[in-house]
């Protein structure tokens, strides 16, 4: 009767380890996705996109002026690169701003140098500001004859 008893004891115990030890592989699945979900460094289209989005939502506007564009770097027909000037404090801010990054579609007779735009900057940071992003655009159209 000792045996039977004995070997209960022991099918218990082996159960039991190996309840605690999927368990434990469980947590340890769980805090590895964890991990990888929270240090997940984003990349530089979601920095781009976070700091328009950010811009937009705390920045105050005022006027510039469209300096130059320069074409977008992988293909022709895509948005140029618009550099732009506006004015803050005294300071004249001279600024660029990938115009094929951002989502929406832009007319593109509103990207003539010395055409007036309107700039979103970031209050405590007169030099970061943006001329579109996916729910303002600062860019004037130009009337069509």
């Amino acid at each position: 009767m000792n045996i039977l008893v004995l070997d209960a004891t022991r099918w218990r115990s082996h159960t039991a380890l190996g309840i605690a030890g999927a368990a434990a592989a469980m947590m340890l699945v769980a805090g590895a996705v964890w991990l990888l979900r929270r240090f997940r460094r984003p990349g530089p289209a979601e920095v781009e996109r976070a700091r328009r989005l950010h811009i937009h939502a705390i920045g105050r506007v005022t006027n510039g002026e469209i300096l130059e564009m320069m074409a977008a770097p992988d293909a022709p027909g895509l948005a140029p690169t618009l550099v732009y000037q506006y004015e803050v404090g005294g300071v004249t801010y001279q600024v660029s701003q990938a115009l094929h990054l951002v989502p929406v579609e832009l007319d593109p007779g509103s990207w003539i140098p010395g055409w007036p735009v309107q700039v979103k900057f970031d209050p405590a940071n007169p030099g970061n500001s943006i001329v579109a992003c996916e729910h303002w655009k600062g860019l004037v159209s130009r009337p069509r004859p």
